[in-house]
């Protein structure tokens, strides 16, 4: 299908040989503009599907702050081309979350990759937000009474059966405290003024609202914690559900709760598929390496919760390279050093994509995570020892330890010896020993082997 592009670049010369790139390339140059300012308002009236975005232009704005208005205000992709290479101009490009980066001198296939992964992304985040609201859009008509709190228990969030089970209105509690606007006590009439009240009772028991009018409405309860990806605090989910005549059985509940994981569970396979679509020399890659680690937290005695939380972190794991050309990912040869940072790149970049997803588990800081080392010498931050996560170490080890199993596009497969033999060297200074013990063990004590070829 045709592409509508928007060429910003204030060289003539290259603003010339990228429309004629886009117009042999089947796509349709829009418009060339030479200034940050100017294509800002362009796209607003133009409407292209994506812009090409040199880094240094004319004008009081340069390139990045450009594309990071664009995006915001637009949702149009920008790749950026440019021939600054430097450290500093690199980190500022990647920070903007660009969806491509083009160094000059380029070729005509280099436009058409960085295109067409791009807009790949872009519909896979597009994709993403959809099922967000459709997601938002259940929680909205699910019939329980949903609550959320921040960590001060000020209320941010009431849905439309919370307001009517309480008798409050969602704008008008926005920022106060719970205790304030929902009144609840037990069935001996204590009043619960906190969230940590709610612990302390037997949650096979149940409470009473106390709503506006003033009767007593007896429910079941549940109480959440929700973490950021560092297991921080950032509050709690309250769910409250009217049990005056049993409405809702616990099999709906236990199905709808199923129909959200499955939705969930979906998605995640569709990034798996997007993502290796791409990279066929690492088909299978994701999934085997969501098995291993799937395996090693089962060893490790992990809660159920957390060993489903590590294996769909581990089908996502290199989300990121959706963004990484192609013939990067699949080259023979050793890569070049700005090569290699693109590559490294694609755990910021996965990271960035499911950061704003609120998954019943930390996703995006597994993610984050599973190419840092113990000693510091990872990447993206140099994170070290506890620093990291458990399902991040665990996560790391499986990595290694599949890649050196499996076949590369440099090289043959180097064997499972040469994986546990590598992690054993390296135990307790680039990877966590007890998650080393946990694999080895898992194939020497267990028999466990990694798959083929596929894990589907």
């Amino acid at each position: 299908m045709k592409k509508n592009i928007l060429i910003v670049e204030d060289d003539h010369v290259t603003a010339l040989l990228m429309k004629r790139f886009c117009i042999e390339l089947g796509n349709t140059a829009v418009d060339i503009i030479s200034k940050g300012e100017e294509a800002i308002n362009s796209v607003n009236t133009l409407d292209p599907h994506i812009v090409l975005m040199d880094i240094t232009l004319e004008g009081e704005i340069d390139g990045i702050e450009a594309a990071d208005r664009i995006y915001r205000q637009s949702n149009v992709p920008v790749i950026f081309i440019t021939t600054s290479t430097d450290d500093e101009t690199v980190t500022r490009a990647m920070s903007s979350n660009p969806f491509g980066y083009i160094i000059k001198p380029f070729t005509k296939k280099d436009i058409k990759t960085a295109i067409e992964m791009a807009l790949l992304r872009h519909d896979l985040e597009n994709t993403i937000r959809e099922n967000e609201y459709q997601m938002t859009t259940i929680l909205n008509s699910i019939g329980d009474a949903v609550v959320v709190v921040n960590h001060d228990e000020t209320i941010t969030y009431m849905n439309p059966v919370a307001e009517l089970m309480t008798g409050q209105n969602l704008h008008t509690s926005l920022g106060s405290h719970f205790s304030g606007i929902i009144h609840i006590e037990t069935t001996a009439g204590k009043r619960l003024k906190n969230i940590n009240s709610f612990a302390r009772e037997d949650e096979n028991s149940h409470l009473y609202i106390i709503q506006k009018s003033g009767n007593p409405l007896p429910i079941d309860y549940k109480i959440s914690a929700r973490r950021d990806d560092k297991g921080g605090s950032l509050g709690t989910v309250m769910v409250f559900r009217d049990i005056t005549e049993r409405v809702f059985s616990d099999d709906k509940l236990k199905e709808t709760l199923a129909y959200l994981r499955r939705a969930m569970g979906g998605i995640i396979e569709a990034m798996d598929r997007t993502v290796e679509s791409r990279d066929p020399y690492t088909a299978g890659h994701q999934r085997r390496v969501a098995d291993l680690v799937h395996n090693m937290a089962i060893h490790m005695g992990f809660s159920a919760d957390k060993i489903e939380g590590i294996r769909m972190a581990g089908m996502i794991h290199d989300l990121g390279k959706i963004s990484i050309p192609a013939e990067i990912l699949s080259k023979p040869a050793r890569l070049t050093p700005i090569e290699f940072n693109l590559v490294k790149s694609h755990v910021q970049i996965g990271y960035d994509i499911l950061k704003t997803i609120d998954f019943p588990w930390p996703v995006a800081a597994i993610v984050y995570e599973h190419h840092e080392r113990m000693d510091g010498s990872g990447y993206p931050r140099g994170l070290t020892g506890d620093n990291i996560s458990r399902e991040g170490r665990l996560m790391a080890v499986a990595d290694v330890v599949e890649a050196m199993a499996s076949h590369r596009p440099y090289r043959a497969s180097l064997g499972i010896e040469k994986a546990l033999n590598e992690i054993r060297n390296w135990s307790g200074t680039l990877y966590d020993s007890d998650a080393v013990e946990c694999c080895i063990s898992l194939f020497r004590d267990k028999n466990y082997v990694l798959a083929e070829k596929d894990t589907r």
